[in-house]
This record gives structure tokens, C-alpha cells and sequence, in this order.
């Protein structure tokens, strides 16, 4: 392995920290426009939890109450 001055390896070694920084700094931003989005979304869900109505009790039509079958068909 090839050895070489810090004063060689410095412009390289600034050249990547500034890219390193601007891709964290990109990141950081996405992160922080994510957290506000879940936010306002969070919040959505609450206030559309809060304005649901009651989830019914039955699926479908009372059977007890309905005629049993074939009832009023005799002739």
C-alpha cells in the first residue's frame, strides 16, 4: 500500500466530507418533512377515529323477526 502526504490527501478528504455532509443534511430533511407528515396523519386518524359512528351490532336483517320459509306459498 502506497503511502502519501496529509497535505496530498487533504483536498480529497474535504471533497468528501462536504459531499458526506450535504447527503446527511438531504437526509435529515426528508426525514424531518416524514415526521411531520406522520404527524398531520396521526392526528387525521384520531379525529377520524373520534367522528366514527358505532360499528353495528348485526351484519345483516333480523331473521328472528322474518316469516319462517315457505310460509304464505301454500296454495
Amino acid at each position: 500500500m502506497t503511502q502519501i502526504s496529509m497535505e496530498a490527501a487533504f483536498p480529497t478528504f474535504q471533497k468528501k466530507t462536504v459531499e458526506l455532509f450535504e447527503a446527511n443534511l438531504l437526509l435529515q430533511a426528508q426525514v424531518d418533512v416524514y415526521e411531520r407528515e406522520l404527524k398531520t396523519l396521526r392526528e387525521e386518524n384520531e379525529r377520524l377515529k373520534q367522528n366514527s359512528p358505532e360499528p353495528a351490532t348485526s351484519a345483516g336483517p333480523d331473521l328472528a323477526t322474518a316469516p319462517p320459509y315457505g310460509a304464505g306459498d301454500q296454495d
